[in-house]
């Protein structure tokens, strides 16, 4: 969960970001994505696009939205050290609630966003590019937990790399799992509460495996 409500400066940062995104789509939904530009994006967001510039390094990266990346600082040391729960797939959980909890999204953008994708084999590839880093951090941060947690397993370098990668995929399974589930709701719930939700009842399923 959140720690805090957004003050207002980040509420007007965060609404200024999904305003950039919407006209981006909506341009490409019109006239194909090659027509997108920054200017014109700039303009229907009523922005300068030096402010654009301030937000995204490229047209490309506005149609795509932020890119998932794991938090740094406390959140991420709590997980490599073993917390905050010891238990590792909700304790990942936990880590990508905090990720999901710092994403600009609404269901609407999801939407639009995957019509230009299914539009734009280049953006997509980008997009599976930049999923797969994301995936990369993950395995590399489960990897520094089970090394600090779990010597036996660490002491078998192809063990730890298995089950780290096993690990990492779960965990994005999980998050496209929430994704859908938020995208298709009628609840008012945010994109992080479907994620707990999810890796709560992967929780149960697990648990009732072992039984």
């Amino acid at each position: 969960m959140p720690e805090a409500v957004p003050g207002l400066r980040e509420r007007k940062r965060r609404a200024t970001r999904l305003a950039i995104q919407q006209a981006a789509l909506r341009i490409a939904l019109d006239s194909g994505w090659p027509a997108v530009t920054v200017d014109e994006i700039a303009r229907r967001a009523d922005v300068s696009p030096r402010t654009f510039f301030n937000y995204f390094p490229s047209k490309e990266q506005a149609l795509l939205g932020d890119d998932p990346t794991l938090p740094t600082g406390p959140a991420l040391d709590a997980f490599r050290d073993g917390g905050p729960s010891g238990e590792l797939l909700a304790d990942l959980g936990t880590l990508l609630v905090h990720t999901t909890s710092e994403l600009v999204e609404e269901r609407g953008l999801l939407a639009e966003r995957q019509r230009v994708l299914r539009a734009a084999p280049e953006l997509f590839t980008r997009r599976m590019a930049s999923m797969k880093e994301f995936q990369a951090e993950i395995e590399e941060a489960v990897s520094a937990r089970l090394a600090a947690t779990e010597p036996d397993v660490a002491a078998d370098p192809d063990a730890l790399r298995r089950r780290a990668r096993l690990a990492s995929v779960v965990a994005l399974a999980a998050l496209r799992h929430a994704w859908w589930e938020w995208s298709d709701g009628a609840s008012e719930t945010e994109l992080f509460e479907e994620l707990q939700r999810s890796f709560d009842e992967l929780g149960a399923l697990v648990s009732r495996s072992l039984v």
